[in-house]
Order: structure tokens, then sequence, then C-alpha cells
């Protein structure tokens, strides 16, 4: 098997445990954590299922180490294409990481408010109910989007790169571009308009996500990627 082949296939292994194990974290918490508008409610599944909400906290921050190597693999396939396109790939993975690292913090935030340690008596628990409520949605709302802002440069970057290398079928790439525009209007809606309905823009951002990266993410797992020799990508 040639070495490019190896770097797609390992590339698809590290995107593929990348979502496993943040899909993990981001759902359950969306899901079996959070209520919205009630913060009481919220406060007592986090409570009652403290090790799973830890869990999902490791899921998270696991898929972000992945996601670094993901990135450094990446690099390295396609840095004879473009290497101006291939590091901002690598680039704008690299800010994802730590954005998504540091925004792990609100859940801990959480976590600490319901404690019940003892400097914490002098607060209701009304008032910490409201305050996990808040840590949660900083990190699952804004917290998020500003990852998005990163995604939109390394998708686009991304989708140039295999239209470019012909490594994988040219649609993908296509595909990924699409991709990266939709995450563009999801967060500069979020931002700039979030009265105008801005959950449309998040579900079309998640449906034209899950368009294009569940089927490079197969194809570079499965298929790995397909050598052309140099002068083939120059033409």
């Amino acid at each position: 098997m040639n070495s490019i082949k190896k770097q797609g296939r390992l590339a698809g292994l590290l995107w593929f445990l990348c979502a496993l194990t943040g899909g993990f974290g981001l759902i359950y918490i969306r899901s079996n954590v959070l209520v919205p508008g009630d913060a009481a409610a919220t406060a007592a599944h986090i409570v009652a299922s403290e090790f799973l909400f830890r869990a999902a906290i490791v899921g998270n921050l696991l898929s972000q180490v992945f996601l670094f190597f993901f990135g450094l693999t990446l690099f390295h396939l396609f840095k004879e294409v473009d290497r101006k396109l291939a590091m901002v790939v690598l680039g704008s993975v690299m800010l994802t990481v730590g954005i998504a690292v540091v925004n792990n913090l609100n859940s801990f935030g959480a976590l600490v408010v319901l404690s019940q340690a003892d400097y914490l008596k002098v607060f209701s628990p009304e008032q910490l109910h409201a305050v996990a409520m808040f840590f949660l949605r900083m990190g699952n709302s804004f917290g998020q989007g500003l990852l998005e802002i990163f995604w939109t440069p390394y998708f686009f970057a991304f989708g140039l790169l295999v239209i470019k290398s012909r490594f994988l079928p040219k649609i993908l790439g296509i595909l990924l571009l699409i991709m990266s525009i939709g995450y563009a209007a999801n967060i500069l809606t979020k931002v700039l308009v979030p009265q105008f309905y801005p959950a449309f823009f998040t579900e079309l951002a998640m449906s034209l996500g899950a368009l294009g990266g569940i089927p490079t993410m197969l194809w570079l797992l499965i298929m790995g990627a397909k050598d052309q020799p140099l002068v083939d990508r120059a033409s």
C-alpha cells in the first residue's frame, strides 16, 4: 500500500474517532442534560448523572486530541499539492482545537457551581442553578459558534485541495466547499441577527456538514487517498 493511501486512511480513522468521541459529548449534553428555559431541571440532570456528564467532557477533550493529529495528517497529505492551502487547513484546525479545549471550561464551571462546596453556600440553589445553566448555554451556543469561524476556512481549503489533488473524487471537494459556506452563514446569522430564527441556519449547517463531511470521512477511512503523479496534478 503506497504512502498516500496510508495517509488517507489514517486521516479517515482520526476523523472518525474525532466525530465519535466529540459527537457523544455534544449529543449527550444537548439531548440529556440541557432543558431549555429550565435551569433547575438542567442542574438536576447533571447531579443525577454526573459520571456521564464527566464522560461527555472527556469525550469532547479526546475529540480535540484526534482533531489535532487529523490536522497534521491532512497537512502531510496535501503539502505537496498546495502548501499554502495545506497551511490554511492546519492553522484552522489548530485554532479550532485551542478554542474547543478552552470552551470545555464552561462544562467544568457547571460542575463546580453544583458541587455543593462550602464556599458556595452563600448562594441560593436557584442562583447556582442559573449560573450552571449560564455556563452550559455559553459552551453550547456562542462557544460552539466560535469554532465554526475556523471551520469555514478549514473546510473551504480542504475542499479546494481535494479538487486540486484528485486524491479523492471531485464531488467530495465540491460538497466540502458547500459545507464551509453553510457554517459561515450559521455563525454570521447567530451573531448579527439572533432574532432572525438562527435555528434554521444551524440545522442547515449541520445538514450540509453531514452531506459533505460523512462521505469524505468514509471515503478516506475505507478507500484512502488515490495516488496521482505530480505531472497529472499539475495538468
